[in-house]
């Protein structure tokens, strides 16, 4: 997108939380289809019918734009790669498919971990993806969809939003959403709604894009509790959706 499109883009995200209205969404659709194209295309096996994982993408991609909340400030890109990586993972493993990723996402990945200490330590605190793009001069979309796509693929413990080595509890919570059907979904929902406090913030404010560290911040607690609650709410969850 042009930053013209972009800015237009986040307009009507905005309008659409409001609103809600399927017009909005029908465009909103079409203008980040390209992103759901570029997600697979850059996994799926060679073997499989990609108008099959496409229609699973465009699922995903309206399910993103259903559930993407713009007073946050994060990048709806970041909120909708992830959701469309879990839904495809979702759909190969049912159809027996691995995951095949382009070798230069691997190379880019490790680069990225390898290179995640040095910005830290740069920048005195934990790097967001946007702050990972700019020391790196990358593109954020491209540095959200690398670190998606490898979570997912389990060749890193990078989680798509970047955290510590204490920190390995967003990509379990990254597999708990990913592997849900539509029946879990709205067991999840309930089951989050169910939380006590304050496992039931630290969970919303995950599936929003925040870090530990972030979290730890607004509750004035350390990133090692924060990690316990959402450990204990997570176990929490899968009892709730899977028994």
């Amino acid at each position: 997108m042009t930053e013209k499109e972009k800015k237009l883009a986040w307009q009507l995200l905005e309008r659409y939380a409001e609103t809600r209205d399927p017009r909005i969404r029908d465009t909103l659709f079409l203008m980040y289809k390209p992103l759901a194209d570029s997600v697979v295309n850059r996994f799926a096996p060679y073997q499989i019918d990609k108008d099959d994982l496409r229609q699973e993408a465009y699922r995903a991609l309206v399910d993103a734009i259903d559930r993407f909340n713009p007073s946050y400030g994060n990048l709806f890109e970041t909120f909708a790669i992830p959701t469309i990586v879990g839904n495809l993972k979702r759909y190969l493993r049912d159809y027996g498919w691995a995951i095949s990723v382009p070798r230069s996402m691997v190379d880019m990945a490790y680069s990225i971990q390898k290179k995640l200490p040095e910005i830290a330590e740069k920048l005195g605190h934990e790097p967001t993806i946007k702050e990972i793009a700019d020391e790196l001069e990358l593109d954020e979309e491209q540095v959200s969809e690398v670190l998606a796509i490898m979570a997912v693929k389990n060749t890193s413990s990078i989680d798509s939003k970047i955290t510590d080595e204490s920190d390995t509890t967003g990509e379990e919570l990254l597999g708990l959403l990913s592997d849900r059907d539509l029946e879990d979904e709205a067991l999840l929902e309930i089951a989050v709604s169910e939380l006590p406090e304050p496992e039931r913030f630290i969970i919303e404010k995950r599936l929003e894009g925040l870090s530990q560290s972030e979290i730890a911040k607004l509750l004035n607690i350390s990133q090692a509790q924060v990690s316990r609650f959402e450990r204990k709410a997570i176990t929490k969850l899968r009892e709730a959706i899977h028994g």
